[in-house]
């Protein structure tokens, strides 16, 4: 961004560690490798246990979405956390979860209404839930900082139930359910003018940039889905670029296999409802925007896929009426739209991140540096959801969430 933009001088007065390189990321020495860095924090993080509530809400097409809502955090309190001073973020931690009982837990009591507070909503990378040891840590440094929590499971995911034939993309129908998320919270959890703000990691990223792109744009000027700011953590920006890159021997055989099956694992909660039970085979079910028009997933390929192309092919293309998955790629990369966003937003990636490489961002670079309500991170170091912080690389990512929860309270105050 420029430093002259008023967004950039308000981030760059309230975030130290945007502002100078003394407080800028330092990662752990050994894992100065992007895969090493990526594998270790997948494996090997242990981050605070939490309670949710389940809120689930029924969507247009028959669907539900999970919406957990954070009801407890265990009271060991973050190391470096940093209050902020703005009167919109006083509150602190909830009621302890204790961790031997599990890292994530859920009760039967909504958390105390309190629409005084701002709410924060999450959202994990492809495939993932509010149990992702990176949304739990998130979770409670934003509620040690004074937010309310919600984390949004996309359809099917963090064992939320799948009621209507419908799963999920990085544009088409998501942005619908994230709008439905929005509009719920704001109704449920929030008084009128009521702060809330959005943050999407890796694919998640990718829909919530979306979301602000059509909030300015095809679904300007209802306030009830409004998003104030956003960050997009670790976002595959152009998305044929991060596909190609993603059939690389290594990244094929490492990554892309590991995020195929967990996506294959999402169809087999999904299947019964776009399979007949008496022939076990796929029926005709209704596409996402029209009742009227029809797909038909392909079953084989779902069941036996080896990679996210595949899932895509059998299932997500279709579902959202693309000719190819090459199409849906194009359709949805957000880097296109980033000059369309209205409202303040931080994109966060690692330049050595084998997912989403560094130079995989040079038109989204571009856009930023034209939009002043648009704000690129770039660290060197990280790989894909890692950003171990180097006093405690096992830990949650302090740096991430000291950065993370700092532009949104500068941008909302």
């Amino acid at each position: 961004a420029s430093a002259a933009d008023p967004l950039a001088k308000r981030v760059l007065a309230a975030v130290p560690e945007l502002a100078s390189w003394e407080e800028w990321y330092a990662h752990p020495r050994f894992l100065a490798n992007g895969h090493l860095h990526t594998i270790a924090a997948a494996k090997l993080r242990r981050t605070r246990a939490v309670r949710y509530y389940r809120d689930l809400v029924p969507t247009p097409d028959g669907g539900t979405l999970a919406i957990d809502l954070l009801a407890g955090v265990r009271r060991a309190a973050h190391a470096n956390a940093r209050s902020a001073s703005s009167s919109l973020f006083t509150g602190g931690a909830l009621p302890g979860a204790a961790e031997e009982e599990g890292f994530t837990q859920f009760v039967d009591t909504p958390p105390p209404f309190d629409a005084s507070r701002p709410l924060l909503l999450l959202a994990s990378g492809l495939g993932g839930g509010s149990q992702d040891t990176y949304v739990r840590s998130m979770a409670a440094t934003a509620a040690d900082r004074g937010w309310q929590v919600a984390v949004l499971n996309m359809r099917g995911c963090g064992s939320s139930p799948v009621t209507s034939p419908r799963l999920f993309s990085a544009y088409r129908g998501a942005n619908d359910d994230v709008r439905t998320a929005v509009a719920h919270l704001r109704a449920t959890r929030l008084g009128a003018g009521g702060v809330v703000a959005a943050l999407g990691w890796s694919n998640s990223g990718t829909i919530v940039n979306n979301v602000m792109a059509e909030q300015a744009t095809t679904h300007a000027g209802d306030p009830s889905h409004a998003i104030d700011a956003a960050v997009a953590c670790a976002t595959p920006l152009n998305m044929p670029a991060n596909s190609a890159n993603l059939q690389r021997p290594f990244h094929s055989a490492v990554y892309d296999v590991n995020l195929g099956k967990s996506l294959r694992t999402l169809w087999d909660a999904a299947r019964p409802q776009y399979v007949d039970a008496a022939t076990d085979l796929c029926v005709p079910v209704p596409r996402w925007d029209d009742a009227s028009e029809s797909f038909v997933a392909d079953d084989e390929l779902a069941l036996a896929a080896r990679s996210i192309r595949e899932i895509d092919e059998a299932v997500t293309r279709r579902q959202f009426g693309y000719a190819s998955v090459d199409d849906y790629y194009a359709a949805a990369s957000s880097d296109q739209r980033l000059g369309q966003i209205a409202a303040p937003l931080l994109l966060l990636n690692a330049f050595d991140d084998p997912i989403v490489p560094g130079w995989s961002l040079c038109r989204a670079l571009d856009a930023a540096r034209a939009n002043p309500q648009v704000v690129v991170a770039l660290t060197s170091h990280g790989g894909h959801l890692g950003w171990c912080d180097r006093g405690d690389p096992w830990g949650g990512p302090r740096w991430t969430e000291r950065v993370c929860c700092g532009f949104l309270e500068a941008a909302a105050a």
